[in-house]
């Protein structure tokens, strides 16, 4: 049998529609799965205006079972006697079955009643039905509509529903709408009525009117004809998968156009004309073989063809007019240099309590500068002064007032156009580089100093008038600059302390914000702290218990941290880290409590606890050579040479021995051996077989 379900609504926006359909296949899945039904095929589909689930090959009905049911305890159901009290008669009534034929089971719990019943298979439309009619209003979307006067809550309202089990209609409602088996076409192609004879037609019947239910089609198509109409110029599509997937859930019927681009246009900063096509008018970029901007471009139309040319010539002339005034501004631009528009920053807030982008600017170079000192940068202190508010300068420009998504980039075109030195201008460029893990650092120390300065500030600022994420709400993107900061300092090698920065930070935004230093400070790191793990885990691939064994011994240099991550991870799973990371949890556990001690040789009277502490000597001479070379393999290699020692210390020496210089001693040995390991990694933190 094949089932059938179409939900006709008005246009649902492209970014919500994928997710629909990942929860449409697992609903229904799940509800055939509960009923013991196990279909060939569920596919989930849609365009902008239908929601679809097509399943094949399903069982007619279920099969008949046979179910135990359980009802109360024996205890109640049955008085001393044995004869059955009300609570028995009443569960025979409730399962269908004489109360003879009730059953004593055992279970975890005790003595339970029981009835075997037998279960006639329901007609599987009519599980399809309560399956349609549960998982669809249920569906959640990134925004919710109410119509009918308040009573519906969906994505959108909807208009008509098809349901079909083979031929026959199943008597589905859905939003106080009947099921049947007419739906419309493409609104251009086929604006009609259209009937579905069968569940099994469905596909065919809608691609006669003009409609890819699809999405894997829809795209095949625009990739296809795209790759058409670039060879026909001489050209080739700029790759551009994000802009093909939403292209592919915009429409019904997958079709593209061709269209030209004035040569003149083509003088433009390329991301002036690639943010007009791209981002204002959703179109494909043409480009040469060598990678510069061809004069075309390809649109995406909801039907298969453009015969006279008005839809090509619609996205022509809007195109031209955004590009027009583009180049008028980018001419107006060039009339002053962008120093002197340094001054207008005042007049442009950063945050009502925080102040102007000047001030964020100043305080984002003075940021700078620390980190550079504290890294050992050569740059120039008056130089970072000078280029902080340069690189911002921009945002006051006539091109990102009208396209604001070129913020840094424009400044980056124009000072290099002054002359600027490259270092000035790829700052300027890269200010806003990277967005949280994605993407290239900046390319200069220069603009890596004032990125990291300059997201320093955003999160310390941010964090002082209390605008701190909570739960999935981050409206200011504070995950992504704190991520953007992370990967800075990482992938420049600072070993520059970042929660010295962080207090350094607060302690220049608390004037303004009236925050406290310690509070927020704390907050920050800890905050900070999560997004090296997700550093750790996301970026570097190390396993989340390693991100937390390392994290322990200190977060806040960051390349070191990544040093040791990756180290420990490559020696985890030798099997004397194992036993390493047992031994230490109880290393921790006994000397959690004790005070420090010196170690006193001479109280030593057994073998074992000796052999420990040369062990350790050896141990701790090699790590004061290694650890500050940042040579971290070597250091766990060194480490994982103690765990036979340690495993025979704990076998054959009592740690908490009555007497207590000895008891002391033995304590002040295995803290010294903490120690020296929480230099490197907590090890109690790793989860091992066994512990």
């Amino acid at each position: 049998m094949e089932l059938l379900l179409e939900v006709l609504t008005e246009e649902i926006p492209a970014a919500a529609l994928p997710g629909v359909r990942r929860q449409l296949e697992e609903g229904f899945r799940k509800g055939f799965a509960a009923a013991a039904l196990e279909p060939e095929s569920v596919r989930a589909l849609s365009t902008a205006r239908r929601l679809v689930v097509r399943v094949a090959g399903v069982p007619a009905r279920q099969e008949d079972r046979t179910e135990v049911l359980t009802g109360p305890p024996a205890r109640v159901a049955f008085a001393p006697d044995g004869t059955p009290t009300k609570a028995a008669e009443g569960f025979a009534r409730k399962a269908g079955v004489p109360v003879e034929a009730l059953e004593r089971v055992a279970t975890e719990k005790g003595e339970y009643v029981a009835a075997t019943v037998h279960v006639a298979g329901r007609p599987t439309p009519e599980i399809f039905r309560g399956i349609v009619e549960s998982v669809v209003p249920s569906l959640r979307f990134p925004k919710m509509m109410r119509w009918g006067l308040g009573r519906y809550l969906f994505g959108r309202p909807v208009h008509g529903v098809v349901a079909l089990a083979d031929g026959d209609v199943v008597p589905v409602e859905l939003f106080g709408i009947a099921a049947g088996r007419s739906t419309v076409g493409h609104r251009v192609e086929s604006p009609g009525e259209v009937t579905i004879p069968h569940a099994s037609e469905y596909e065919v019947v809608m691609e006669a009117v003009g409609v890819e239910v699809d999405p894997a089609a829809r795209r095949t198509v625009f990739e296809e004809r795209a790759a058409e109409l670039a060879a026909q110029v001489g050209c080739r599509v700029h790759p551009d998968p994000a802009l093909i997937a939403e292209h592919v859930e915009l429409v019904e019927c997958p079709g593209i156009v061709l269209g030209a681009i004035e040569e003149r246009f083509l003088e433009l900063p390329p991301e002036v004309v690639v943010t007009t096509l791209r981002h204002h008018q959703k179109c494909l970029i043409l480009e040469h073989a060598d990678g510069s901007l061809a004069p075309h471009f390809l649109a995406v139309i909801d039907r298969r063809h453009d015969p006279e040319g008005l839809i090509r010539q619609g996205n022509e002339w809007v195109i031209r007019a955004r590009l027009a005034d583009a180049a008028f501004f980018f001419a107006e631009d060039r009339k002053r240099p962008l120093a002197d528009l340094v001054p207008e920053l005042e007049r442009v807030e950063f945050h009502r309590t925080l102040g102007s982008m000047a001030e964020k600017a100043a305080r984002g170079a003075e940021l700078a500068v620390a980190l550079a000192e504290a890294s050992g940068l050569d740059l120039d202190p008056a130089e970072l002064r000078r280029v902080a508010p340069l690189v911002k300068a921009d945002l006051v420009t006539n091109m990102v007032g009208e396209f604001p998504e070129l913020q840094g980039v424009m400044g980056g075109h124009y000072l290099r156009l002054e002359g600027e030195p490259e270092a000035v201008w790829t700052a300027a460029r890269d200010h806003y580089r990277p967005v949280g893990f994605e993407g290239p650092v900046p390319a200069s120390d220069l603009g890596r100093a004032l990125a990291a300065g300059d997201r320093l500030d955003t999160l310390a600022g941010l964090f002082a008038v209390g605008e701190i994420p909570t739960g999935s709400k981050d409206p200011f993107g504070l995950r992504r600059a704190a991520q953007a900061l992370v990967k800075i300092v990482v992938e420049s090698g600072w070993t520059v302390d970042l929660g010295t920065l962080v207090r350094r930070a607060v302690e220049g935004v608390v004037p303004k914000s009236g925050g406290e230093v310690e509070p927020t400070a704390g907050a920050l790191e800890s905050f900070l702290a999560d997004r090296v793990r997700r550093y750790l885990v996301d970026v570097t691939g190390v396993s989340g218990d390693t991100a937390d064994a390392v994290l322990a011994s200190g977060w806040t240099v960051l390349p070191l941290v990544v040093a040791r991550a990756e180290a420990l991870e490559a020696v985890r799973e030798r099997p004397e880290f194992r036993s390493l990371a047992l031994a230490f949890k109880r290393v921790r556990n006994i000397t959690a409590d004790q005070p420090d001690g010196a170690i006193d040789p001479g109280l030593f009277d057994d073998p074992a606890e000796r052999d420990l502490h040369a062990a350790w000597e050896a141990f701790h001479a090699r790590l004061a050579e290694l650890e500050p070379a940042g040579r971290y393999g070597e250091a766990f290699d060194a480490m994982g040479g103690i765990a036979q020692v340690l495993d025979r210390f704990f076998v054959e020496v009592l740690v908490m021995a009555d007497d207590p210089a000895v008891r002391a001693n033995r304590v002040a040995l295995l803290k010294a051996l903490g120690r020296d390991f929480l230099r490197l990694a907590d090890l109690s933190k790793l989860q091992v077989e066994g512990g």
